[in-house]
């Protein structure tokens, strides 16, 4: 059984990574940068996921406030998901079948990746919050607060879950976050060094 919940919770990360990926292919397709916003690089590992393929050419001409808003379009759909399958788990009485346990993870896990982004890459500038210093620096501030009360809502999250999930979340938080902070600073080293 614990396989299956694995399993699970691996379907819900990646599909909040592909979702994050796509926040950002649809700024660019609206710049005209990408054809298709849903066709984007996430391969089975995780690391190093894109919203490639991205007309280079056209995305170097993209002015400040468009690169911002590409950069901050992976961090508004975890947003878009997370929050409102919060909300919506607060108000049902869910009980522990692998659906939920599947909606709970894929909600939490889209305010882990958002919290990391507004947090934790924003002290250690990198990935998509090199886009909101380069834009506005300011902006990092009200980023950051917000990114804390996320942290807020995952912490009531895992209070609130089903003691027999606890213990696997909190690991696999731990485990995420980690891995997620890591490889976007080896991944914006690797990027700007080319």
């Amino acid at each position: 059984m614990l396989l299956i919940y694995i399993l699970i919770g691996y379907v819900a990360l990646y599909s909040v990574i592909w979702l994050h990926e796509v926040g950002h292919g649809i700024m660019y397709a609206k710049y005209k940068c990408k054809e298709n916003p849903f066709k984007v690089h996430v391969p089975f590992y995780l690391f190093f996921s894109t919203p490639k393929p991205v007309d280079v050419d056209k995305a170097k001409t993209l002015s400040l406030k468009q690169i911002y808003n590409v950069g901050i379009g992976g961090i508004v759909v975890n947003l878009l998901f997370g929050i409102p399958i919060f909300i919506i788990l607060l108000l049902v009485d869910f009980e522990n079948t692998l659906l939920m346990y599947f909606i709970f993870s894929f909600a939490l896990f889209h305010l882990v990746e958002a919290a990391s982004y507004m947090v934790i890459s924003n002290i250690f500038l990198s990935s998509d919050m090199v886009l909101v210093q380069q834009y506005n620096p300011k902006l990092r501030i009200p980023i950051f607060i917000l990114g804390l009360l996320i942290v807020g809502l995952i912490i009531y999250m895992i209070i609130i879950c089903p003691e027999s999930w606890r213990l696997g979340y909190v690991i696999s938080i731990g485990i995420m976050t980690l891995c997620m902070c890591l490889g976007r600073v080896i991944f914006s080293r690797i990027t700007t060094s080319k």
